[in-house]
């Protein structure tokens, strides 16, 4: 059996990192044949010289391809660099880039028929209504890697929708989840990037803390599997042993249990819909029922009011609204890492985003999606 050819965007990250030792583990089913980088270049490298036969590179910045360890194929940069990645016709890409960088790629290789392997929820927050539900919820085309939504695709594959009366993610509460309401609101970067569980990007920490990153895995939920927003919830689970959690109309519960780790969940999206013997290669991810305790609570939407946010706009179906939550939020994080505002600063920036541009029609080209995001951005870069 002939293996598997990935192309994996974001190949230094932390989901990256963590792609490539699967592929590694299991060199007889997949193989690396392209990448994209950003500037890790020394992570890269050590990658690189791992995976001699990597047939092309795209790193961020031109003044970085010198630094890139010589390779068969060729070295490039930019975002039209990554963008001809796909002209490596791989079996399916591993979209691991943060924030708003993956949509695009995400949407060109659904049109080529590549299967994507999502780990970049921004991608169906952006882009959900353009690819459209009967494409987003169609696993030989996107497939997901978030830890919950992986653990929802388990589930789901073997229940049918309507047995069920409540869907659950679950979330750990993030860096800032014992603190009051009045400590959080003050609380800065330096400790909202000390999460308790969780190795992640920058980004995504600060999401975390703020349960922003919950509201973009509800909204992305609702795309991945066309479900009623009025059956999503979240649960507050500190231990981060269970995944995601459905409620049957019996009242019956089936839960996904496993290691908090992302070798499962990208393992399980590489060999979609077979399943990969992970703990042979990794027995830690071996889950251990004994000495366990969980513990389970709804999140405080007074605390956070991006979570509450993102419920609202499910419940609407307020796409535009959707893609101001999102876009607003990288903003705001960028500028709460540059110690420019609080987590009351991302709270206002992104409130005052989504009310701005609420209820408007949705962007029907891609030209237009950019247009939306940049007039997005352009607010709240202002706003607070």
């Amino acid at each position: 059996m002939s293996s598997d050819k990935i192309v994996i965007f974001g190949i230094t990250g932390s989901i990256g990192t963590s792609c490539e030792k699967i592929v590694h583990a299991f060199r007889d089913r997949f193989e690396i044949t392209g990448c994209s980088a950003g500037s890790n270049i020394a992570e890269l490298n050590r990658i690189l010289e791992r995976h001699p036969d990597i047939k092309a590179v795209a790193v961020k910045d031109h003044a970085d391809i010198d630094k890139v360890r010589k390779i068969k194929g060729d070295v490039t940069a930019g975002h039209d660099a990554m963008i001809s990645l796909l002209d490596l016709k791989p079996d399916r890409i591993v979209m691991a880039l943060p924030g708003k960088e993956g949509w695009k790629i995400t949407v060109e290789a659904v049109k080529r028929g590549i299967p994507v392997c999502l780990a970049n929820k921004e991608s169906l927050v952006i882009a959900g209504f353009f690819m459209g539900s009967g494409i987003t919820s169609d696993r030989s085309r996107i497939i997901p890697v978030d830890s919950e939504h992986a653990a929802l695709m388990q589930i789901l594959a073997r229940t049918p929708l309507d047995h069920i009366k409540k869907i659950y993610i679950t979330a750990s509460g993030g860096a800032l989840r014992d603190m009051s309401i009045e400590e959080m609101l003050e609380a800065d970067a330096m400790k909202a990037l000390q999460h308790p569980v969780w190795n992640m990007g920058r980004k995504v920490t600060v999401d975390s803390a703020t349960m922003l990153n919950k509201g973009l895995e509800l909204i992305e939920a609702f795309w991945l599997f066309n479900i009623d927003p009025e059956k999503l919830g979240v649960l507050v689970h500190p231990e981060v042993d269970v995944h995601a959690a459905v409620i049957m109309k019996d009242g019956s519960a089936i839960s996904q249990v496993a290691p908090s780790s992302m070798i499962i969940p990208i393992a399980a999206a590489l060999s979609y819909p077979e399943m990969l013997p992970v703990t042979d290669k990794f027995p830690e991810m071996e889950f251990c029922y004994t000495g366990k305790k969980m513990n389970f609570t709804d999140p405080d939407l007074q605390k956070y009011p991006l979570l509450k946010k993102a419920f609202e706009l499910l419940l609407a179906k307020d796409l535009s609204g959707m893609v101001a939550y999102a876009i607003s939020d990288e903003v705001a994080v960028d500028r709460f890492l540059k110690g420019e505002i609080k987590i009351k600063g991302i709270h206002d920036i992104v409130l005052r985003s989504v009310e701005k541009f609420s209820g408007m029609a949705a962007p029907s080209t891609a030209v237009d999606i950019e247009k939306f995001i940049k007039d997005i951005e352009i607010f709240a870069e202002t706003c607070c």
